[in-house]
């Protein structure tokens, strides 16, 4: 039987839980639908738990924003970086004087980028402790929850989205509200090398496409350079490189030593760096005991199980800056469909500055929820629910695809990118894409809309002529004006845009 709520909210992270309370706070009744359990599932869960905020002597809201369009290489969207910087500071103490979440601030900079300190660790920077409370919350204000859910697909009538059609346990379920917000994630699981869970696999930013939305910035994606890759495969804090730990090359070289920042390179400088190296070592030999148990406390675990060989490190997919297109409000560009967190783009523009992605969750998960409340599209009484078909799908079909899409992704699509393998990238997933659309079923819809995210990704990275930022270009590799713009991507047509601070300000 359909269930017809105020508003839908796709996703179980922090950024789907901040707009799903929003949403309950102002009165409205809100459903959660999530593949696994809200609160426990997407890359907020697996995090450090790290916030942005401004507590420091001499720091502004004007200085972070400055820090964010630097960051970008100018092509944040200023209003919505403006937004995040004047933002950020009350709802990250709300962790802690509304939610109950200990929150620790760091004492100097351990994150590249910030010309302050503003790292806020909360409840032992593990993000699970944050959003696990949140969930709490959730539950506790009325918030209902659908969870062990996937979504299918969005129902859309004359234009606009009224409501999400859901599988669970093998059935089909409908859901109708005014307003249907995404918070997805992005697709760095469709990458053969990441740090995200298998789960965030790019499904939301496609299925969006499909129905007529707006991506930007979809060629920009970060690798994450803090990543061990031997003896064992976890994050390196940062914070060491503040206490004394460097990066070796194969011939015991510290490459980033002529850097100003040294390890503490913005992650598009330090990932490029790395990979041009043959072999990356870890060196923590003068940091002490105590820090690395502080600082660093998956290192120090392995210290203390006895290893005592090489630390070996590599970069790994990490982030998406690009995603839908949404306004400050996270509209986008179809009716009664919003969108919060990593799954739209523009605030980031060329490259995210760490910290930044759970701090846009709680400010713009908060305004999200809070405009889906308060406006919508009408439902009408009677409304034709999609049918998918039987499954047409060969056998091995959807892991044929699944592990080739990976590896364009990796080869063609990652760290070392030619505007050739862009280009070659984008005709096969495109063909792909067409192949899977003439299937019928749930499982060759899901699969398209996965590959039409990564399609994206190499579609615009194929159209950028230049390097910049997390965009870098074997065969172009200087940063160019002409190209300080985001480019559009709606349905097979990519348009450049050309928005500056100084005409958003």
């Amino acid at each position: 039987m359909p269930l017809n709520v105020d508003v839908i909210v796709i996703g179980g992270g922090q950024a789907a839980l901040a707009a799903a309370i929003a949403v309950r706070e102002e009165g409205a009744r809100v459903a959660i639908i999530t593949k696994g359990k809200a609160g426990f599932g997407g890359s907020s869960v697996i995090s450090d738990g790290v916030q942005s905020a401004i507590f420091s002597t001499g720091d502004s809201p004007e200085t972070f924003f400055e820090d964010i369009i630097r960051g970008g290489r100018n092509l944040s969207n200023p209003m919505l970086a403006r937004i995040l910087a004047e933002e950020c500071t009350f709802r990250v103490n709300e962790l802690e004087s509304k939610f109950g979440i200990h929150l620790e601030r760091e004492l100097k900079i351990s994150t590249p980028g910030h010309s302050f300190p503003r790292r806020v660790y909360a409840a032992n920077g593990l993000g699970k402790n944050t959003t696990k409370v949140l969930r709490q919350y959730a539950l506790e204000i009325g918030v209902e929850l659908f969870e062990h859910s996937t979504l299918i697909d969005l129902i859309k009538v004359d234009q606009a989205v009224v409501g999400v059609v859901v599988e669970k346990a093998a059935e089909l379920h409908a859901f109708y509200a005014p307003s249907t917000i995404l918070a997805t994630g992005g697709f760095g699981g469709l990458y053969a090398s990441t740090d995200n869970p298998k789960d965030v696999s790019g499904e939301g930013i496609g299925m969006a496409w499909r129905h007529g939305a707006e991506l930007v910035g979809m060629e920009f994606v970060q690798f994450y350079p803090y990543r061990l890759k031997h003896p064992a495969n976890v994050d390196v804090m940062t914070r060491i490189f503040g206490k004394g730990a460097v990066l070796l090359n194969n011939a015991s070289e510290r490459f980033m030593a002529d850097f100003p920042r040294k390890e503490l390179e913005t992650r598009d400088i330090l990932s490029y760096e790395m990979f041009k190296q043959n072999d990356v070592y870890l060196d923590f030999s003068n940091v002490s005991d105590e820090d690395l148990a502080k600082d660093s406390p998956y290192v120090y675990r392995l210290v203390k199980k006895g290893h005592q060989g090489e630390w070996e490190m590599y970069p790994v997919q990490h982030y998406c800056m690009g995603g839908i297109k949404v306004d400050e409000w996270g509209r986008t560009s179809l009716q009664g469909l919003y969108a919060c967190g990593e799954t739209t783009g523009g605030l980031h523009g060329a490259n995210r500055l760490g910290g930044g992605s759970l701090t846009e969750a709680l400010v713009f998960g908060h305004r999200t929820g809070k405009m889906a409340a308060q406006e919508g599209v009408t439902v009408p009484k009677a409304v034709e629910i999609p049918t998918f078909g039987e499954n047409t799908l060969p056998n091995g079909k959807e892991l044929e695809v699944t592990q080739r899409l990976k590896e364009i992704m990796w080869n063609l699509v990652g760290i070392e990118r030619t505007t050739n393998s862009l280009q070659q990238a984008e005709k096969e997933l495109d063909r792909l894409a067409e192949e899977l659309n003439e299937e019928k079923g749930v499982t060759a819809l899901q699969l398209q809309d996965k590959v039409r995210a990564a399609w994206a990704a190499a579609f615009a990275g194929a159209m950028r002529k230049e390097s910049r930022g997390a965009h870098i270009l074997q065969d172009v590799k200087e940063e160019q004006k002409q190209w300080e713009g985001n480019l559009v991507i709606k349905g097979k047509t990519i348009e450049f845009r050309r928005e500056t601070v100084s005409e958003r300000t």
